[in-house]
């Protein structure tokens, strides 16, 4: 474990408490640009060579496993779990920062486009689009709030396409296992499941394996652990036991992988953010405070618009001339940062490089981020009601494993 590299990044990015991304360094949103460098193909800004240090330049095969989740903190906790220590023992451990916001949408859309959340434009689980007139979860296109007409699948709620046909035309093989009936285009999809259970994960990897031909870029993906910490938070027996069946199945499944092809395959196991817990009692209800609701933005239907981001990275979409005061009243009542569009633009919070349009319609006129606690609507209860949070700037939220290592030294002599 790279713990001088840790120490490095908190001191560089951290201010007063609050861990930034960094982005075109040690940063998660530079993974598919990695994977694509060690197949040969160029596309994609790549992490820092020192990240595979002691091992291939090329490999013949990529396996991703994406524990949704699980960042450094839980990590170095869990040190002790067979797998986590043989990955630590024989592989390449790096610190890696998360995209903002520390989300699943935000970065998973990184990893399967290759962009920048200011250039993809999924700022949140709950997107509002103006253009829509709706809010709606970004991965189901459930409408929450606003024209109930909307529609959106997987891959239109996104600005660009995935990375996979444009890999697929140099060649590689992409292949993902994931607990869904369907992925990203230019991918094979193998399901387990049903819904978020580990049932089937172990022989589905194994096929996704031997049915993909060199190169192949593997992708599996795990969010058994993010759904524990969301529930019962990350100190308890629930959380713990779902950590031991995840790394264990993951285990045993890597183990039943073609020992012919474990020389020519590199493993990756990494995560999209890490949680904070959240105390129920300290979460704030934005309802409750006076001139904020009245101060929303509405929909056609003459609704605030609630909706946007999640309680750890809350999008307010204003009424004109609003701003000021409502970050006034904002800064007044909470420990957090609130953050305006420059503010967000100067600092390049959801990435630098071009902003896309998509980008520019759904951030917030103020993005506000709590220090460690929750911050959303009483009329949503459910999210306030969460104990693991993630979204934010926290550094357990923010820094996330990037474990690398040959599948051959990881499976010898087990």
């Amino acid at each position: 474990m790279r713990t001088d590299l840790e120490s490095r990044l908190r001191d560089r990015l951290t201010e007063a408490g609050y861990l930034f991304p960094d982005y075109g360094g040690y940063c998660f949103a530079s993974v598919p640009g990695t994977v694509r460098s060690v197949l040969g193909d160029d596309g994609g800004q790549p992490l820092p060579a020192d990240v595979l240090a002691g091992l291939d330049d090329e490999y013949d095969r990529v396996l991703v496993v994406l524990v949704d989740g699980f960042g450094l903190a839980f990590w170095k906790r869990h040190r002790g779990q067979a797998l986590v220590d043989r990955l630590a023992d024989r592989g390449t451990v790096t610190p890696l920062t998360s995209v903002y916001p520390s989300e699943t949408a935000a970065a998973l859309t990184t990893v399967h486009t290759g962009r920048l959340p200011a250039s993809h434009g999924l700022l949140g689980w709950d997107v509002y689009d103006p253009v829509d007139d709706a809010s709606y979860e970004a991965f189901t296109g459930t409408v929450k709030a606003g024209d109930e007409s909307v529609a959106h699948d997987l891959q239109d709620v996104f600005e660009g396409d995935p990375i996979y046909p444009s890999l697929e035309r140099v060649g590689i093989d992409c292949r993902h296992v994931v607990p869904f009936p369907e992925t990203y285009d230019g991918a094979t999809c193998h399901s387990y499941g049903p819904d978020e259970s580990l049932d089937g994960f172990e022989p589905t990897l194994q096929e996704a394996f031997d049915a993909a031909d060199d190169p192949a870029y593997l992708f599996a993906y795990l969010p058994q652990i993010d759904t524990a910490a969301h529930g019962y938070g990350t100190d308890s027996d629930e959380y713990r036991a779902t950590v031991d069946d995840v790394f264990e199945t993951i285990d045993r499944a890597l183990a039943g992988l073609d020992a012919d092809a474990a020389g020519d395959t590199l493993v990756v196991l990494t995560a999209d953010h890490g949680h904070v817990d959240t105390d129920a009692d300290r979460n704030v209800d934005l309802e409750t405070i006076d001139g904020v609701v009245a101060a929303l933005d509405r929909h056609g239907n003459g609704d605030p618009v609630r909706y946007a981001g999640s309680p750890r990275n809350v999008h307010l979409h204003l009424r004109d001339g609003r701003v000021d005061d409502v970050r006034s009243i904002l800064d007044d009542r909470l420990d957090a940062r609130v953050f305006t569009q420059e503010d967000v633009v100067d600092r390049d919070l959801f990435g630098g490089g071009p902003r896309s349009e998509t980008f520019e319609r759904r951030l917030g006129d103020l993005v506000v981020v709590h220090r460690d606690s929750g911050v959303w609507y009483g009329s949503d209860q459910s999210k306030l009601d969460l104990i693991g949070m993630h979204g934010g700037l926290h550094p357990d939220e923010m820094l996330v494993p990037f474990a690398a290592i040959d599948l051959e030294a990881l499976l010898a002599r087990r």
